[in-house]
């Protein structure tokens, strides 16, 4: 089995559950081996140090962002005045936006500065902020409905996802290699 971190929140529905075991279950008929800190395991002190060994023993890197806490009607940078020698310095309202734990943007900045293939899996209506900005660090694909196992399995099934998680499970598995030739080698 190749070691994969999984970062994602704690699942609070059963439509996150259901998600959280059919991806799970898919990984592990793959091949890849899910490590996940879990919340009982984070202490303040200790946690980014954990998170690093932890991630630098892995091959692949996957992001679940579930939708953790949900805001009706809000502002982005509320009161801002406008400067343009800053990026995006204005308020701008926003409603109906699911906002993921902040550990899934920690997490994935230590696997993508391991260097770790990232594929990243959003939900719908969760805010694009930080590491899930669309870009070249992480591989993505169509965002998903935890409202129904139907349209969990439709995702599942879904192109989008299955050329997403296949370049994300090829770029995995080479980097697996490579890591395991070198290591053979410097073992000789």
């Amino acid at each position: 089995m190749i070691p994969i971190f999984l970062s994602r929140p704690n699942p609070f529905t059963e439509g996150q559950n259901y998600f959280l075991t059919m991806l799970i279950d898919l990984l592990k008929s793959d091949g890849f081996e899910n490590i996940t800190l879990l919340a009982k395991d984070y202490k303040p002190d200790e946690s980014l140090k954990a998170m690093n060994e932890i991630i630098q023993r892995c091959f692949g890197f996957i992001i679940v962002a579930f939708g953790q806490s949900y805001i009706e009607r809000g502002y982005y940078k509320k009161g801002a005045n406008s400067n343009f020698d800053y990026f995006d310095s204005k308020e701008i309202p926003f409603q109906s936006q699911w906002i993921t734990s902040p550990f899934c943007h920690i997490e994935g900045a230590i696997g993508f500065n391991c260097g770790l293939p990232i594929l990243l899996l959003k939900q719908q209506e969760v805010k694009d902020d930080g590491i899930l900005k669309n870009g070249r660090h992480a591989i993505f694909c169509d965002t998903f409905s935890t409202a129904t196992k139907e349209q969990i399995n439709s995702f599942f099934k879904s192109n989008s996802f299955r050329n997403a998680f296949n370049l994300w499970s090829q770029q995995t598995m080479d980097f697996y290699s490579f890591v395991m030739k070198n290591k053979l080698k410097s073992d000789n």
